[in-house]
């Protein structure tokens, strides 16, 4: 069945975009699988039924998240997507209408291109899926394909946590306990510790770092490597069947940029250079006629499962396609390196290629398909001390920096309560530790300034367990300095709360509320991964 998506990009074709920005309308609620850890895509497991260890799941419930969200879904986890989709199973949730679908996709991508009215449009998601296509080097039916997975997907498991919360209830006492705390003007004293400027005199112990590094060794394990060769073939059939004034204008609206096409006249000046976009377009055609052959090739006579990287018959199928075929360095198997004409979905799936799964994929770029095979594959290891020597040293470093640190913050903060105990001012006594003093203006929670918001720690918090004119702990703040403040006033804002106002904080705590109520729940739910035994 074509679905409305791969109807949707028949219009366009393939186009070029250089800085790229998507508003997500979708929300992406997830957890963190607290205590459990990430196993990693190197993991052989089954999870849920799921074996992590096949190229095609790690790519639906991973790297198209990434694709579709350009990035905004983050600190995803293979384990946590599967984990969400399996209870959405079974709970029986369904999957998303056509309509509902349609929506998602146009919202998703409507800073691709949007209607006359400034609407969402069908354009724009023509023209998103044709900029995944490229970026995932698939063509752009096999892209709409999974655009479309990854949007069901993500509606279940919205719908998910819905199911999972309920509908959030907030008390009354609650909602003006928190909307009291919110609205509250404080009125405080900074004393800010520059921790840029801490630097103790630090004397290497070897026996001590040789201890941490024992200590810790799993910490300094070395990463599985791989060596793999990129292997080229560009010898394209010229294409000669022939191109309709439809695909001209067409492909004139994706490379509008390219050629500076204006607005309202891109179909008489697609027209005009004709010429010059059938080149494209034949040329588009012959890398995708070439991949489809080279892919259909390596499939039939060198299965993974019957053949090595070695095989005398590949070698000689080298040399016969004209294939270029190019070392590349070794690499981590989880930080692909960029490389000139070599996607980089190639490269990360490179680092999960061994012995057994010895190439990739074929991949296209715009004049040639490529696709790597192992070389060399060195699993992961831990290193004896001679060899993690620096790194451990500078760890070492680190941590006694920070020991330091600590204790001059004890200190600090100390010196500062005696000293209010004894009656002298925060000024003061700020002044003599070589603390510098600010008075910000009053903030609340929802105008708390840069200059004393915590990094780690919550600053207001901090500030009502120490209660009026007491000094708060030391506080890291985004800068990574530290403050110590003195809250001299607090009190609520004469002005009454606005209609509108009440009702997105109201919005706001059920929100919160739910969102608590699912990730207990899912926490509760969800079994730890266990690796194949």
């Amino acid at each position: 069945m074509i679905t409305w998506l791969q109807n949707a990009t028949s219009k366009h074709h393939r186009t070029i975009f250089g800085f790229l920005l998507v508003i997500v309308v979708v929300s992406f609620v997830g957890y963190g699988f607290v205590g459990r850890g990430d196993l990693g895509l190197n993991s052989e497991l089954r999870y849920m039924g799921v074996d992590l260890a096949d190229a095609r799941n790690r790519q639906r419930y991973y790297f198209d998240c990434q694709t579709f969200s350009l990035g905004r879904i983050q600190g995803l986890t293979i384990q946590q997507r599967i984990a969400e989709l399996h209870l959405a199973d079974e709970l029986g949730i369904p999957e998303p209408t056509e309509g509902e679908v349609r929506r998602i996709a146009r919202q998703m991508s409507q800073m691709f291109a949007t209607g006359a009215d400034g609407k969402p449009s069908d354009d724009g998601v023509a023209k998103f899926i044709a900029f995944a296509s490229r970026q995932m080097s698939v063509n752009e039916q096999e892209a709409a394909i999974r655009y479309e997975t990854f949007i069901k997907d993500t509606w279940r498991i919205n719908k998910l946590y819905t199911t999972l919360s309920g509908k959030g209830h907030a008390t009354a006492g609650l909602l003006k306990r928190q909307l009291d705390r919110s609205r509250t003007l404080w009125t405080t004293d900074v004393a800010t510790f520059a921790a840029k400027e801490f630097k103790p005199t630090i004397a290497d112990d070897e026996a001590k770092i040789k201890e941490a590094f024992e200590k810790n060794k799993e910490a300094y394990r070395l990463p599985p490597r791989v060596e793999v060769a990129a292997v080229t073939v560009s010898k394209l059939t010229p294409d000669t069947t022939p191109i309709t004034d439809d695909e001209i204008v067409n492909y004139g609206y994706n490379l509008a940029e390219k050629f500076k096409f204006e607005t309202g006249k891109v179909k008489e000046q697609a027209l005009a250079k004709r010429a010059e976009i059938e080149k494209i377009i034949r040329q588009d055609r012959a890398v995708t006629s070439l991949a489809g052959q080279v892919s259909d090739e390596l499939a039939e006579k060198f299965p993974t499962d019957a053949t090595k990287a070695g095989d005398a018959g590949f070698a000689k199928w080298l040399k016969d396609r004209g294939a270029v075929v190019k070392t590349l360095p070794a690499f981590d198997a989880g930080s692909a390196p960029t490389v000139e004409k070599v996607p980089a979905e190639a490269l990360r799936a490179a680092g999960e290629l061994t012995d057994k799964e010895w190439r990739t994929e074929v991949y296209r770029t715009e004049d040639a398909v490529v696709f790597l095979t192992l070389v060399k594959r060195t699993e992961s290891r831990l290193p004896d001390f001679k060899e993690a020597a620096k790194l451990a040293t500078d760890n070492w470093r680190d941590a006694e920096r920070q020991r330091l640190l600590k204790a001059e913050l004890v200190k600090l903060s100390q010196g500062l309560q005696a000293d209010a105990t004894a009656g002298k001012s925060f000024a003061e006594s700020a002044k003599a530790r070589g603390l510098k003093l600010a008075s910000p203006a009053p903030f609340s929670m929802s105008t708390l300034p840069d200059t004393v918001r915590g990094a780690e720690e919550d600053t207001l918090q901090a500030i009502e367990l120490a209660g009026l004119n007491k000094i708060t702990p030391a506080i890291r703040i985004d800068s990574g300095d530290y403050v110590f403040i003195r809250a001299a006033k607090s009190e609520l804002p004469k002005e009454a709360v606005k209609p509108e106002e009440l009702n997105e904080f109201k919005q706001f705590i059920s929100s919160r509320q739910r969102n608590q109520a699912a990730d207990g729940l899912m926490q509760d739910l969800v079994p730890a991964p266990q690796a194949k035994r």
